[in-house]
């Protein structure tokens, strides 16, 4: 693994952590940016809360880094959908600037590629060919 990979590595894990615990700290946070169309919105925050803390803990295993990664990159595809419903009625969510929440997908494509280049170095299910 380069130091690059590492890095992002720890990155990674830094984000789906803090992310992770901050559903717990601060789930009225994530209840007011919940799409209305979200079945069931505080147990959704919660195990959404589970599901980042066992992704980042799962990349500290050689063994389960690939499928960690895949399992990120699905955390990471299924909450988009939150950030395009806060762009299509910013006025919900006046203490966000415009700017900033486009700058939120432009973080997630960014995620999505240190996530991949992090998580696929030396696995079977990532092999080059």
């Amino acid at each position: 693994m380069t130091l690059a990979q590492r890095a992002g590595l720890g990155f990674v894990f830094i984000w789906f952590f803090v992310g992770g615990i901050g559903h717990f700290v601060e789930p009225g946070f994530f209840l007011s940016i919940t799409p209305p169309w979200v079945p069931y919105p505080p147990p959704v925050i919660y195990l959404s809360g589970v599901a980042e803390l066992l992704g980042a803990f799962a990349l500290l295993s050689a063994r389960l880094r690939p499928w960690a990664g895949l399992w990120l990159l699905a955390i990471i595809i299924a909450v988009t959908p939150v950030h395009i419903y806060m762009l299509q009625v910013p006025e919900k969510f006046p203490q966000f600037p415009i700017p900033l929440l486009w700058l939120r997908l432009v973080i997630q494509a960014g995620l999505i590629v240190c996530v991949w280049r992090s998580t696929r170095a030396g696995s079977v299910v990532f092999a080059r060919a």
